[in-house]
């Protein structure tokens, strides 16, 4: 069963553009399901299930720019109305440049900046800025224990970023993509702590490697099949779950 309210980032493609199709693929729509992408004219795909499921605004967010997320915010604010929060945000946009960052092929700043800027510092920024609509949504059904239908942040991270599991020699590689979501699974745990007396819960997730422009063709699953896997997840978290990094199948990864 879907949550009242939906806010996902980076919509318009890839996940984020399946998760919008698995939500719809449900027995009953949300009665709001924010799609934001950095450019809504060339979101062909959303733009053609909004005109099928009225419940469906595409937003315009470059997760990279405050005056978005700002604007963002007033949108759906005002889209929302008194009373009415967000039951569920996916913070799914990332980026990960596979040109190469290692000791060995050379590391720079703009590669550095770049991940953790989309990475970890936007999905704080997206997160603090919808947070009155979380704790609205968290406290008009306050009575309910937390979960994805209440009040959740969701982000999306990699079992790439686990320091116990994903650092070996035959691994050092992609620093800039491993310690941005390093960086995010931090401030996931961070996020939980402070927002567990509003009953919001906060968790990641690894979706797994999916075939889709930035995992490649050759990837472990298709777009369709993981955000199936990672919205059960989803669905089966409890208070226990907030502040861990969860692996597709719901299973609890160390960090």
């Amino acid at each position: 069963m879907n949550p009242d309210s939906i806010f996902i980032t980076g919509a318009n493609r890839g996940l984020g553009l399946e998760f919008v199709k698995r939500i719809f693929s449900q027995a009953t729509s949300p009665k709001h399901l924010f799609a934001a992408c950095r450019d809504p004219s060339k979101a062909e795909e959303l733009r053609k299930l909004a005109e099928q499921h009225t419940c469906l605004r595409v937003v315009k967010l470059d997760v990279t720019k405050d005056s978005d997320i700002d604007a963002a915010f007033q949108e759906v604010s005002t889209h929302l109305g008194d009373g009415e929060g967000i039951n569920l945000l996916i913070n799914n946009s990332g980026v990960f440049d596979q040109s190469g960052c290692s000791l060995r092929e050379g590391v720079t700043r703009d590669q550095m900046q770049s991940h953790f800027n989309v990475n970890a510092t936007a999905p704080v920024l997206i997160t603090q800025k919808l947070l009155p609509l979380l704790k609205k949504a968290a406290e008009k059904d306050k009575s309910h224990p937390m979960s994805y239908r209440r009040a959740a942040v969701i982000n999306l991270s990699t079992a790439m970023a686990s320091i116990q599991t994903s650092v070996s020699k035959s691994r050092c590689n992609s620093y800039h993509y491993r310690s941005s979501k390093a960086a995010l699974n931090m401030l996931t745990g961070l996020m939980s702590v402070e927002l567990r007396d509003s009953g919001i819960l906060v968790a990641a997730i690894h979706p797994g490697w999916t075939q889709t422009d930035m995992g490649g063709a050759s990837a472990d699953f298709d777009a369709k099949t993981t955000t199936q896997n990672v919205w059960s997840a989803i669905t089966g978290m409890t208070e226990k779950s907030s502040g861990l990094l969860h692996n597709y199948d719901g299973t609890v990864l160390p960090w």
